[in-house]
């Protein structure tokens, strides 16, 4: 009974917390707020986490794990360069739609506008994430399947997933799914790969 209070207390902070980054930003936020909304006491929430930048942190790196999980499960999925791309993508896609509040939390960290955030390394997690798609990207190229340099093929599917992502958790649109996963890799690898600097594909 113990351990399953100490785990129900432990995920109210967490999502109490989540919520309220996501709603207001690190610095905005308040251990009191935080203990109020998740129905439990300072001492509670220093027992578990020592202070409000260790909760943050601990949110911040969790999700950025489970996100490099999914795409490496995704990259070493059967099919095609282009398929495995696309996966991918969806299923980063996926993430944001199943989380869209600790995405906010994300985003708002690293779009800081200002605010004082305890020290997490967002270029080296994002540096992280366009490797994972360049290593994929650079297959393809030896491959003879894909056309264009795999940095910047994987630097703009980053950023095309980041304003779909942004899109979504301030608007609730469009749905992030695999079709659009599809067309956004369509779009990019068939541009990129293009002499021209034209999509061969229009969407």
């Amino acid at each position: 009974m113990k351990s399953t209070a100490k785990s129900t207390a432990r995920d109210s902070i967490r999502e109490a917390a989540i919520g309220l980054f996501a709603e207001k930003g690190y610095a905005a936020t308040t251990t009191r707020e935080i203990c109020r909304r998740a129905g439990v006491t300072k001492p509670v929430l220093y027992y578990h986490f020592e202070s409000k930048e260790r909760l943050y942190s601990e949110l911040a790196l969790d999700a950025s794990n489970e996100s490099r999980k999914q795409l490496l499960l995704a990259s070493q999925r059967e099919g095609s360069v282009r398929e495995r791309l696309v996966a991918m993508m969806a299923a980063s896609f996926a993430l944001t739609m199943r989380e869209p509040k600790l995405s906010t939390m994300f985003l708002r960290m690293v779009f800081p506008a200002g605010e004082a955030e305890p020290g997490i390394d967002c270029v080296g997690l994002g540096l992280e994430y366009v490797s994972l798609i360049a290593g994929v990207v650079s297959e393809g190229i030896r491959r003879g399947e894909l056309q264009g340099r795999a940095q910047e093929v994987a630097q703009v599917l980053t950023g095309v997933h980041l304003i779909w992502a942004m899109s979504y958790v301030l608007t609730g649109g469009p749905k992030l799914d695999r079709n659009l996963a599809r067309r956004m890799v369509d779009l990019v690898v068939d541009g990129c790969g293009n002499p021209s600097g034209r999509a061969g594909k229009r969407i």
